[in-house]
């Protein structure tokens, strides 16, 4: 019989849980997505074909069933074939090996432990089915979350306002829209996200395409010759390759500022991929974004060179009390110059930081005339699209925030009749409900382009 104390060991360790008790062999992702499911009530995960994500997730289903006495795991996908198919297939084979420690009954899609102790499965037709789910630990898992719709989603939110629910999305991206994708975009604060290409799956690992060796690759996996194949097939930049190989949503959206890939692989860089560089020699930086009250927030954030250092958000407060918490943060870094956004209420904040003068510091105002106004509208747009040549190029390395993520990652952009690049209107950008880009423009302030002219530094 299982004892608390046991339930309560696989409760803080899943992985060993998975390993030791229903003998599996979960690889680095993989283990990664149960720790996410243990410590977070939102994770998404968007993957490469062959990546082993169902597989992981019909363990993560049997690991909560054996956590708790009153466990139960609603799994959806978008069709019946993919529920019992896929996961629920993974899941009968897990309940075949380990019967004696599992017990209970199952069927194709339902396995019952006790009155209080059950998953089931089905498709996602019926918005209904979802509902009414308040009591125990609850747990959803939805399946190729891409294909489902938004009002399943809404469904299922219902029952995530118990104390003990969480959610669990994984799929290939394919969709440029909806849940799913709002998950790794403008969403991505609220949501706990991990992203599987075929070069992480351990038939690729180390080497590439060249370092395949199938049959050391366990059964359903990605293997660096199928890889091949699709890259002679279909070429790197098609969007099959994308998603299925590179787990990555299609770049179809010709309008979004920087991919979310580029973005990613920023947050995946740290001091040492710049190693011609001396990161502590270099002058720290500051960009200074302002608001006074409402949604809207003052952040500030520090660099050295390529390198972002540390990025705060101040509280709403009056003029002066703001210029302290920004000089307070300037002191903390010890900046050669502030770049501070000079429009509305910036500017009494810029004024009295040039009256103290205890560091260099540039107004700027990003609706002025481009420095190139042929190819941009304004200095903001200007100024954008060099941090955006910064990612493109590998010029650049942010903290793993997710709401600076999700500003970057759905920043919108279009071209005037003249043929200058134009950032989407604030307001726009509200209406279809995200929020100010207010650590984008930190980021944006703070790696601001020196001038070819340095006269035109203080006249911009």
């Amino acid at each position: 019989m299982v004892v608390e104390a046991e339930r309560a060991g696989w409760r803080d360790d899943p992985v060993r849980f998975v390993k030791e008790w229903l003998g599996g062999t979960p690889w680095e992702k993989q283990r990664r997505i149960l720790e996410a499911l243990r410590d977070h009530d939102y994770v998404a995960v968007r993957s490469c074909n062959g990546s082993g994500k169902t597989y992981i997730a019909a363990h993560a289903v049997i690991w909560w069933l054996m956590c708790y006495d009153d466990a139960v795991v609603i799994t959806t996908a978008p069709t019946e074939r993919q529920v019992s198919e896929m996961l629920w297939r993974e899941i009968r084979a897990i309940h075949r090996d380990n019967a004696e420690l599992i017990g209970g009954r199952i069927t194709t899609t339902r396995l019952d432990l006790a009155e209080r102790r059950f998953a089931f499965g089905f498709s996602t037709n019926v918005e209904e089915r979802f509902q009414g789910f308040h009591q125990g630990h609850i747990l959803f898992v939805v399946d190729e979350a891409s294909g489902v719709e938004a009002k399943i989603f809404d469904a299922i939110e219902g029952s995530m306002t118990s104390r003990h629910a969480k959610m669990l999305l994984i799929g290939n991206p394919n969709s440029l829209s909806g849940v799913f994708y709002d998950a790794f975009h403008k969403e991505r604060a609220f949501w706990k996200t991990i992203h599987i290409s075929a070069f992480d799956t351990p038939g690729l690992q180390d080497g590439g395409e060249e370092s395949d060796h199938s049959e050391s690759v366990p059964d359903g996996l990605m293997t660096a010759q199928w890889v091949a194949r699709a890259k002679k097939r279909w070429g790197e930049k098609s969007p099959r390759y994308q998603v299925r190989v590179l787990g990555e949503f299609p770049k179809k959206m010709t309008d979004t500022l920087i991919p979310l890939d580029l973005i990613e692989a920023a947050v995946a860089r740290d001091p040492g991929h710049f190693p011609d560089l001396d990161i502590d020699g270099e002058p720290p930086i500051m960009g200074l974004d302002i608001a006074r009250y409402g949604n809207d927030r003052s952040v500030a954030c520090v660099r050295r060179g390529p390198v972002v250092v540390e990025m705060s958000v101040f509280p709403s407060a009056d003029t002066m009390a703001t210029t302290g918490f920004a000089l307070d943060f300037a002191r903390k870094h010890n900046v050669a110059r502030i770049y501070v956004d000079e429009v509305g209420v910036g500017a009494g904040v810029l004024d009295r930081m040039r009256e103290l003068r205890e560091f260099e510091t540039i107004g700027i105002n990003g609706g002025h005339r481009a420095r190139e106004p042929k190819n941009f509208l304004n200095l903001r747009a200007e100024f954008f699209s060099h941090l955006r040549d910064r990612f493109q190029t590998g010029d650049i390395a942010i903290n793993d925030d997710p709401e600076l993520i999700s500003e970057l990652a759905t920043l919108n952009y279009t071209f005037t009749s003249k043929g200058q690049m134009q950032l989407e209107d604030k307001q726009k950008l509200k209406s279809r409900g995200n929020p100010s880009p207010d650590k984008a423009d930190a980021l944006m302030l703070a790696f601001t382009p020196q001038p070819k002219n340095p006269l035109m530094m203080w006249i911009i």
